[in-house]
C-alpha cells in the first residue's frame, strides 16, 4: 500500500513528539567515549545496561542511542527518572525490522521515531540509501502503524463491485493564523482551485507551468520528504516551516533537493512537470498546518 500525504505528516508528528518526550530533564553527567569517539553505540550495551556513578537516564539513552521516553516506559520509571548505581536497565525492542517491497529508509525512519541520517548511520548506510525487500535494518523503538502500513492482499475474482463513486466532500480547513510569510512558489495560471473540480477532492492548488520551470520554496525550511512514494502526487517535496506549516510541491519532473537540506524562500528546489496524476504540465502546491490543509488563496499574496 502507498503511503498517503496524510500518514507521512502523522509521521513527522510522531517524530517530533518523540523527540520532545526525549528532551533531558536535566544536565546529563559526563559520557566516557571510546576510542571510536562516537556517542551513539547500542552494540556496546546490549539487552541490557549497569547504572554508573554519575549516570542520568538522558546520559544512558544517549550512550545507548535509544530515546528516552523508550528507555522509562520499558523499565517502568516515572519522572523524575531517579536511578541507583548499580541498578540494571532494559533497553527497548525490537532491534531489527524487515525491509517491505515499496519501503524506503525514510518512511522507515519515521515510524520508528528516527532520523533518516540516524537510521543510515545506524546500519552503515551511505547515500542514496539503497535498501531492498528482504534487508535486516536495525532500529530503535517499536513501528508506529500509523506510519507504516502492511502491503494491500490480493482481492478475490468474486470479490463484490464497490459502490459508484460520489462527488467528493471539500477538504477540511485549518485556520491561517501565525502562518510565515509565504510566497508563490511559481508564477503562472491557477487551473484547478482548491478543493478541485469534477467529483475529485484536491487538498491544494494546481498552477499551469513549461515543462522545467523552476520551482520555488514558499519560505524558508527543512526538507522533511523528497520522493515519489505517493500515489498521484507524482515527483513531490515537502518542506517543514516554523509553527508546524508545511507546504507540499508536486508533480515535478525533477527534484533539486533531499531530505535534510535547508531551504530559503525562493530557493530552486525542484523543475515543474507533468508526473503523477497530472496530464498537463502543472505544479499541484499545497500549504498545511500540521495534517489539516489550509487554502493556499489564505496564505499567499495577492497578484
Amino acid at each position: 500500500m502507498r503511503p498517503t500525504l496524510r500518514t507521512i505528516l502523522l509521521g513527522l508528528s510522531v517524530a517530533a513528539a518523540v523527540s520532545a518526550c526525549a528532551a533531558p530533564v536535566r544536565a546529563p553527567a559526563p559520557i566516557e567515549r571510546g576510542a571510536s569517539g562516537s556517542s551513539h553505540n547500542p552494540a556496546s550495551c546490549g539487552r541490557t545496561v549497569t547504572v554508573q556513578s554519575g549516570d542520568t537516564l538522558y546520559a544512558i539513552a544517549q550512550r545507548c542511542g535509544v530515546a528516552l521516553s523508550e528507555i522509562a516506559a520499558e523499565n517502568s520509571l516515572q519522572q523524575p527518572y531517579t536511578l541507583r548505581r548499580g541498578q540494571t536497565l532494559r533497553l527497548p525492542g525490537p532491534s531489527t525490522y524487515t525491509v517491505r517491497r515499496g519501503d524506503n529508509l525514510y518512511r522507515i525512519a519515521l515510524a520508528h521515531g528516527m532520523s533518516t541520517h540516524e537510521l543510515a548511520q545506524l546500519n552503515g548506510l551511505r547515500q542514496p540509501y539503497t535498501i531492498y525487500p528482504g534487508q535486516d535494518l536495525s532500529v530503535r523503538g517499536t513501528a508506529r502503524t500509523a506510519v507504516l502500513q502492511a502491503q494491500p492482499q490480493q482481492t478475490s475474482a468474486s470479490a463484490q463491485p464497490s459502490a459508484p463513486a460520489r462527488r467528493a466532500s471539500p477538504p477540511p480547513r485549518a485556520s491561517a493564523a501565525n502562518a510565515p510569510s509565504f510566497q508563490w512558489p511559481l508564477q503562472g495560471q491557477i487551473i484547478t482551485a482548491y478543493g478541485g473540480a469534477e467529483g475529485a477532492r484536491i487538498d491544494g492548488i494546481r498552477i499551469a507551468a513549461r515543462l522545467g520551470d523552476p520551482v520555488r520554496a514558499a519560505a524558508d525550511g527543512e526538507v522533511v520528504y523528497a520522493g515519489n512514494e505517493l500515489q498521484g502526487y507524482g515527483e513531490l517535496v515537502l518542506v517543514r516551516h516554523e509553527n508546524n506549516w508545511v507546504t507540499a510541491y508536486g508533480l515535478n519532473s525533477v527534484l533539486r533537493v533531499n531530505v535534510g537540506d535547508r531551504v530559503t524562500a525562493g530557493q530552486h528546489i525542484a523543475d515543474a512537470g507533468a508526473s503523477g496524476s497530472e496530464t498537463r504540465t502543472a505544479l499541484h502546491f499545497e500549504v498545511r498546518r500540521g495534517v489539516s490543509p489550509v487554502d493556499p488563496m489564505q496564505v499567499l499574496p495577492s497578484r
